[in-house]
């Protein structure tokens, strides 16, 4: 009997308060979220259902923030040195060889040449004088040291150098070594070349010593 009067009190309290034994679940509807979008040629907001997709032209309009780096310090590139000759009233000798008969330098001589062109900024003054060995004519020898100076004379031009370039040539004449060998005739088969900056330098008549 006492069962039967618990189940008579439960099924009262269930069928007067329905809606405490189960509640159904409620989801809160989603908060539209705003943004800024181009419309109508202005920037207008909007929600997100309703901002239209960026495109290539939006995206050219407007500068994406970017975050900034630091500007790199530019160094200024050293130029390099033309030569380790300093700028001095000392003149520098050297010669230019060339090869028997030939108006072109050896593979010595053009060496020569680039050695000289790369001190040549130092100077003010280069002083060329041609000159051959002790075979043939005079004036034959005296053709071919000319042809010998003016080519030095003009590849130096050719290679940027700007110093005064004073030229004179003799053949069968001062030579570096009067032995009759052609060790020695090699030797004089040659362009002298002197660098100064004195103007008024005065060319050595005798040849590079």
């Amino acid at each position: 009997m006492a069962i039967l009067k618990h189940l008579v009190v439960l099924l009262l309290v269930t069928s007067i308060f329905p809606g405490c034994t189960s509640l159904p679940e409620t989801n809160p509807a989603p908060q539209a979220r705003e943004g800024i979008a181009w419309i109508e040629r202005q920037f207008k907001t909007c929600t997100d259902k309703d901002c239209p997709p960026p495109t290539r032209k939006t995206l050219a309009i407007v500068e994406l923030p970017v975050a900034r780096k630091e500007a790199t310090p530019v160094v200024a590139a050293v130029p390099p040195t033309v030569s380790s000759v300093a700028r001095s009233d000392e003149p520098v000798t050297a010669a230019v060889l060339f090869a028997f008969g030939k108006d072109f330098p050896s593979a010595d001589g053009q060496q020569a040449l680039k050695r000289i062109a790369a001190i040549a900024a130092n100077f003010q003054r280069i002083e060329l004088e041609g000159r051959t060995d002790d075979i043939g004519s005079k004036a034959y020898n005296d053709r071919l040291a000319q042809r010998r100076a003016d080519f030095v004379h003009s590849w130096l031009l050719k290679h940027g150098v700007n110093a005064e370039i004073v030229v004179r040539a003799e053949g069968l004449c001062c030579y570096l070594d009067t032995a009759p060998t052609e060790t020695s005739r090699r030797n004089n088969r040659r362009v002298e070349v002197r660098l100064v900056n004195r103007q008024d330098a005065v060319s050595n008549s005798k040849g590079a010593q």
